[in-house]
């Protein structure tokens, strides 16, 4: 005799099963994305060892937000201050904040945000790029919490999701959205993958978009104001001379520089290693002619302790007529007529 299930009983199996499933792919998905932990909530990935930089302005305050107290260093930056060791910095407990493609208007709503949970560190050290005074400033791209002042989204929240899943799925068949990756104690590195940098061959001044904006050198000063305790110490990573061959050329050289010496007033401390010297007119050191070796950014994190910035040049020891001059005396030298 056969028995007839009734239609409800059936519905109520269906949506069962429907449950199990979807509770089974969500405890899947949070199992992945804690093992591989792409937005480093806790401690990277423990898969691989390598941790790529998918989302640094939302994954290191995860990292700084629960360990604030332990911090009385703070870098901040872009890209090209990622690489600077914070490891190397003697004397300090320091946490490198620097994200990619960061801009100096998006490190102020970060030092608000710091600053209104009452983090104050004892020394602070900015990465000055040249980027951020020529041509447009984009809008700030911070996370929602950033601008609200409110806590980050939850780890169960975020690793929920199936955009983590993408990042965690992307992380284990080593899909990086960029050639530098983070080790097991978020130093970052940059992958074998990379190649020498290739200059331009002809020379050719940056588009007529990409004026030089000197008033953007206050944003900096506010951002030195955020911390007034901490002792402030402003650098100038290393950029391949090209760049600023082609900014002599479209006019704007000077002005990059009267926007660099407001900055170096504002700071305690301030080395320009931008200046084109030995390093950045070489490119065996660079893969793109802005992210430099982790050899060379060890060199200026040590020459940000002892003050001797060799190859570079320290704004407080010469006067703006005297690095000027070295500016155009190397960039005739090194780029113009190499020997």
């Amino acid at each position: 005799m056969r028995v007839r299930v009734r239609p409800h009983k059936l519905l109520t199996r269906y949506f069962a099963a429907l449950v199990a499933t979807a509770g089974g792919l969500a405890g899947l998905c949070l199992v992945i994305n804690l093992l591989v932990d792409p937005l480093w909530f806790l401690h990277g990935n423990v898969v691989t060892g390598v941790n790529f930089a998918f989302n640094e302005r939302v994954a290191k305050m995860n990292q700084l937000l629960p360990k604030m107290k332990e911090y009385d260093c703070l870098i901040m930056g872009s890209s090209r201050t990622t690489l600077l060791p914070e490891h190397e910095i003697r004397g300090y407990h320091c946490f490198n904040l620097a994200f990619s493609g960061g801009r100096i208007n998006e490190y102020l709503l970060y030092a608000q945000y710091l600053r209104a949970r009452g983090f104050a560190p004892s020394l602070l050290i900015v990465g000055v790029d040249p980027y951020n005074f020529i041509g447009a400033m984009p809008e700030p791209d911070v996370p929602d919490f950033i601008r609200s002042g409110t806590d980050p989204p939850s780890l169960l929240r975020t690793y929920l999701s199936l955009d983590a899943l993408d990042f965690s799925i992307r992380e284990l068949e080593g899909d990086s959205p960029h050639h530098r990756y983070y080790d097991r104690d978020l130093n970052c590195r940059i992958l074998a993958r990379a190649r020498a940098y290739r200059p331009p061959r002809i020379l050719t001044p940056l588009p007529d978009s990409s004026g030089v904006h000197v008033e953007r050198a206050a944003l900096y000063v506010q951002l030195r104001e955020m911390f007034p305790t901490a002792r402030a110490v402003g650098y100038v990573p290393p950029v391949s001379a090209w760049l600023f061959a082609r900014l002599r050329l479209s006019g704007g050289l000077d002005d990059y520089l009267t926007a660099l010496g407001r900055v170096a007033a504002a700071f305690d401390e301030a080395l320009d290693f931008g200046i084109p010297s030995y390093i950045t007119a070489a490119t065996n050191d660079t893969y793109d002619g802005s992210h430099y070796s982790e050899a060379v950014n060890a060199r200026i994190a040590t020459a940000l302790q002892t003050d001797q910035p060799d190859p570079g040049v320290d704004w407080h020891r010469e006067n703006p007529q005297a690095i000027a001059a070295l500016y155009q005396e190397r960039l005739d030298r090194l780029v113009v007529h190499p020997h």
